[in-house]
């Protein structure tokens, strides 16, 4: 049976909101959150000094392709980076234009001296359209972008006709190190925005709204301090999950903001002290955060076992984020509430009114669910079920090169080599022998294969050898990776564990398989977590089953509509491969988040005056404040899709989606509206009183017998 929590347990959270909310406490607070933004700042604003855009970090840990690019450093050829100069005239390339591509190789290696190795001859298509000279780039990874941006001034876009595109590796890791460079800064304004437009529509104040926008500052200001210490002791941090912290702060900040101030506002209509209020609406209200804030970090940390080094990364970040709004949450809000007094809601000020009856559109609402009519949760099923369809459309046989825009540069000087050589030369695939003595039958054996057009040089380095091959077929999609997973057979049958098959399509496929084998094993594990925490929150067995699945529902749904109308509509290439495993995690922690809001109020009740009536109270009681809420995180997640990178862009659609579908029908209609039908069932083994008597669980019913 559900029992109330254990004195002790009781006596540390009464504590705590005394020490919080007490005299001395709210002023303190004040003084030592600004001491912790005097410090924090100075390293926030340092995190985009360890944000990289290696190519490695993006790539499954232990894979061939990775290791193969490892491998590459050991030759000359992979001691700098290559960048492709791409020549292209739609009616053909003129000799003029001939002898400008020479004297612009001249060019570069007179003006850009060391930064670049030296350009190879000029090659052209066999169609006379295009020419492409290769340029080694070797530095640092800053170095590099700093050589691409060099190479572009000097060489400029083309004109009359002419179009002139730096591509190529190197030129591909400056676009994704250049497409977040003052992205944080976008981001943390558009957010704040968007956030603080929010508010002010929610509480209709001219003050309240600045007090939660300003502890979601110091929470971010914490968070990427954090963020920025991780970096420097060897987390890889990148554009896209310093962008991450950012969001999650204010969003699942302000969702806790918003769960204060609703019992706060609530406690100040029951007494008059606005000090008591606060008390008593901490002690009500910091169990749901913690549970909350622990729920969401728990499922995150199920990401720390992934290949994929970028959704780790994401886990830990996310983590961070989290954890670091609900402390400042619970820590510095309430004593900035208590500071400005009752006056900070003006003009709206809450009046002490112990007989205040709730009214208006969410107690309709609340009376409507109560009554537990099974054709309304079907048919929300049936809904979320029927945009889930869309599921069948997702496409993730992406290439890394799908992530950039397609204005980008790079992929402007990749779109003008397709189509005019070969399609295996514009991405061949690296072959390395880590034993030379395995060369000759290697080659023999990949050099049968229909998949193969033709092999490049031999490169030796410390007993090794290396050597690109260039496909027969399309080097994308399933043709490409069929073709890789050919070679890899072959290349194992000749040379074992000796031989290493890398290269853009390798990549790609190694990314793809990792995605999916991370899927198999996390995805399980999450929904394992969330169903552990809510069975220990509800202390029932049925209910905790049903709320997993209908957030499980509602992410199909979201993923699926992102996949069948957004993917086309924003004319993205797919979905790309990490994005249906990350969107889970955060559908399914916050969606839970909101239901521990919503079912702790709920059994609360549930537990003082029966199921219907109990519904009724817990649903009218929390509509306004956690529809405010699912509005304000599906607001902030929107702002990703601001960003310039695919797997960005998509995360922000699919959470938002998912948010306002919870939102607006999950968690406002479908769950009360199951709950309400199958009544102590869902609560079971909880045994719900009669309307109008105390709970009786097996505890009250042992001291009722000593009673008589």
């Amino acid at each position: 049976a559900l029992v109330a929590p254990p004195r002790r347990a009781r006596n540390r959270v009464a504590r705590l909101a005394t020490l919080v909310t007490g005299p001395m406490g709210s002023w303190a607070g004040v003084v030592f959150w600004v001491a912790v933004v005097a410090v924090a700042l100075p390293f926030a604003n340092k995190v985009g000094s360890v944000e990289t855009s290696r190519l490695t970090e993006f790539l499954p840990s232990g894979a061939a392709s990775t290791r193969a690019l490892q491998l590459d450093r050991a030759f000359p050829s992979g001691k700098a980076l290559p960048a492709e100069v791409v020549f292209f005239r739609a009616s053909g390339l003129t000799p003029v234009d001939r002898a400008r591509a020479k004297a612009d190789g001249a060019d570069l290696t007179a003006r850009l001296g060391p930064a670049i190795g030296t350009p190879s001859p000029l090659v052209a298509a066999p169609d006379g359209k295009v020419a492409v000279m290769a340029v080694p780039i070797p530095g640092s990874e800053t170095a590099v972008g700093h050589t691409i941006g060099a190479m572009r001034s000097v060489l400029g876009v083309g004109t009359a006709g002419l179009e002139i595109r730096v591509t190529g590796q190197a030129a591909v890791q400056a676009d994704l190190l250049g497409s977040f460079s003052g992205a944080d800064s976008l981001l943390l304004l558009a957010t704040a925005v968007m956030v603080a437009i929010l508010l002010a529509a929610t509480y209709r104040s001219p003050v309240l709204w600045l007090v939660p926008l300003l502890c979601v500052g110091i929470a971010e200001a914490v968070a990427q301090a954090l963020v920025y210490a991780l970096g420097r002791g060897g987390l890889t941090v990148n554009g896209q999950s310093a962008a991450l912290v950012t969001v999650i702060v204010f969003g699942a900040g302000t969702d806790y903001a918003l769960l204060i101030t609703a019992r706060y506002r609530e406690e100040l209509r029951r007494v008059p002290d606005h000090r008591l209020a606060m008390t008593t609406a901490w002690r009500r209200a910091a169990p749901a955060v913690v549970a909350s804030a622990l729920t969401v970090a728990a499922a995150l940390t199920c990401l720390l076992p992934a290949s994929l080094n970028l959704t780790t990364d994401f886990g830990i970040v996310g983590i961070v984020g989290v954890l670091s709004a609900a402390v400042v949450i619970l820590g510095a809000y309430p004593a900035l509430l208590l500071v400005m007094g009752r006056g900070v809601f003006w003009p709206a000020v809450p009046r002490h009114a112990p007989d205040f009856v709730q009214r208006g559109p969410w107690t309709w609402l609340a009376r409507l669910v109560s009554q537990g009519r099974r054709p309304v949760w079907i048919s929300g099923f049936v809904l979320l079920g029927a945009a889930g369809v869309g599921l069948f459309t997702v496409n993730t046989n992406l290439s890394a090169l799908s992530e950039l825009p397609t204005t980008a540069p790079s992929v402007r000087g990749y779109q003008l080599l397709e189509g005019h050589f070969p399609p295996g030369e514009v991405s061949p695939v690296d072959v390395v022998v880590t034993r030379g003595g395995d060369l000759p039958s290697v080659r023999a054996a990949l050099g049968r294969l229909p998949v193969t057009a033709a092999m490049g040089p031999v490169e030796r380095a410390g007993g090794m050898a290396r050597f690109d091959l260039v496909l027969a077929v399309k080097p994308t999609g399933v043709t490409g990776f069929d073709a890789v997973r050919r070679l890899r057979t072959v290349a194992a049958r000749a040379g074992g564990d000796n031989v290493v098959i890398g290269g853009q399509t390798a990549q790609d496929l190694d990314t793809a398989q990792a995605s999916h084998r991370d899927t198999l094993v996390i995805v399980p594990a999450v929904l394992a977590v969330v169903l552990l925490v809510l069975w220990l929150v509800l202390r029932a067995w049925l209910g905790p089953l049903l709320v997993v699945a209908t957030v499980v529902v509602t992410f199909g749904a979201a993923l699926g509509v992102t996949s069948a109308v957004f993917v086309p509509l924003l004319h993205l290439p797919g979905t790309d491969p990490t994005v249906p495993l990350l969107t889970f995690v955060f559908l399914v922690a916050l969606g839970i988040d909101y239901n521990i809001f919503l079912l702790t109020r709920v059994r609360e009740e549930v537990l003082r005056s029966g199921s219907a009536a109990g519904i009724r109270t817990g649903v009218a009681s929390t509509g306004v404040v956690l529809t405010s809420a699912g509005i304000v995180l599906a607001g902030t997640f929107s702002v990703l899709a601001i960003l310039p990178v695919v797997a960005s862009r998509e995360i922000g659609i699919v959470v938002a989606l998912g948010v306002l579908a919870d939102t607006f029908l999950v968690r406002t209609v479908l769950v009360p509206t199951l709950a309400a039908d199958l009544g102590a069932r869902f609560w079971w083994p909880t045994r719900l009183p009669v309307s109008g008597t105390a709970p009786r669980g097996p505890s009250s019913a042992r001291q009722s017998q000593r009673r008589h």
